[in-house]
């Protein structure tokens, strides 16, 4: 799995792959379908990925349980230093391309530093599968040992309070990446008051399902919002990804083939499209889609810790039903 989904977010978002090739040839007819190519691609490349995050899982816990997927969530995050050292070119060659041309510098130094900086994107989109990988596993080891203190013997879906829970879930990400992208479009002061909303998503949740509803819903909130929250999270970078090196494949069309240069310099029509794609991506490369990594895990360690209580003195809505 970690070389799986870094690969394939290394072919969405590279601006030398076809992917790429093409949200930046959609941009001849507009913004609006340079946003529905972008689009369709990040959902087009959650495919695979989920199928190697289930067939780890699968795997893993065949051979022992739960401690197994615990297991594998170790041997990925192995992994991490090389993850953290990928994520974090992508800004220091975003920032050496923003300083170059500040400071005036000329136009070959500005070239080399745009390659870079599409180098930059692909590299980062790469971390966040790392990341995103890591976060499924490590919420289901979570979410198993939640289980397990909250004495649940089973998880039926079929029953009414674990479907509610499923669905409450999987709506949740949404909710918490709809804030977080509003914050970004407000101004520096709204945008911090704005920001301590996400929190009714990671504190509160759980802590009123799990009083109000029982460990059983709990147990489908955690489920749901892991299953719609890790592809949403993985779909995220590839558009952006997308979005960004097409911008970068279009402002390169003197130095590379014919195809590109047809799109126009920079400045052109093309590229004016291409930048109000990579202008929608930024709240979702910087706050939603990393942001829901968190999301899974936080509320997944905070019904762990209240585990115990919510056995104890749970289900209240449903005793006076």
């Amino acid at each position: 799995m970690p070389l799986i989904c870094p690969s394939l977010m290394l072919t969405a978002s590279s601006n030398t792959c076809s992917p790429v090739q093409d949200v930046a040839d959609s941009c001849r007819t507009g913004a609006a379908t340079n946003v529905i190519f972008g689009l369709a691609l990040g959902y087009k490349y959650v495919i695979i990925p989920i199928f190697a995050i289930s067939i780890s899982i699968y795997v893993s816990f065949s051979l022992a349980a739960i401690y197994g997927i615990a297991v594998a969530t170790i041997g990925m995050l192995t992994t991490i230093s090389t993850g953290l050292a990928i994520d974090a070119y992508g800004p220091i060659s975003d920032n050496a391309g923003g300083i170059a041309e500040m400071a005036g510098m000329s136009h070959k130094i500005r070239e080399r530093t745009d390659a870079l900086d599409a180098a930059g994107n692909t590299t980062a989109a790469i971390g966040k599968g790392f990341a995103i990988g890591s976060a499924a596993l490590v919420s289901l080891a979570l979410f198993g040992a939640y289980v397990s203190r909250a004495g649940i013997k089973s998880v039926d879906v079929l029953t009414p309070k674990v479907f509610i829970g499923l669905i409450v879930g999987a709506m949740l990400p949404y909710w918490f990446s709809a804030m977080t992208m509003k914050s970004v479009g407000s101004a520096a002061l709204k945008m911090v008051e704005e920001g301590n909303d996400p929190t009714w998503c990671t504190c509160y949740a759980p802590l009123i399902v799990g009083t109000f509803l029982g460990v059983e819903t709990l147990a489908g909130v955690l489920a749901g919002s892991l299953v719609s929250g890790v592809q949403v999270a993985i779909s995220a970078p590839n558009t952006v990804g997308a979005w960004d090196n097409a911008k970068k494949y279009i402002e390169a069309g003197g130095v590379q083939e014919e195809h590109v240069k047809s799109l126009g310099p920079k400045g052109s029509d093309c590229h004016k499209a291409a930048v109000i794609g990579d202008t929608i991506g930024d709240p979702l490369k910087d706050t939603s889609g990393p942001s829901l990594n968190i999301l899974i895990k936080l509320m997944a360690v905070e019904s762990l810790v209240f585990a115990p209580f919510f056995a104890a003195h749970g289900s209240l809505l449903f005793k006076f039903i």
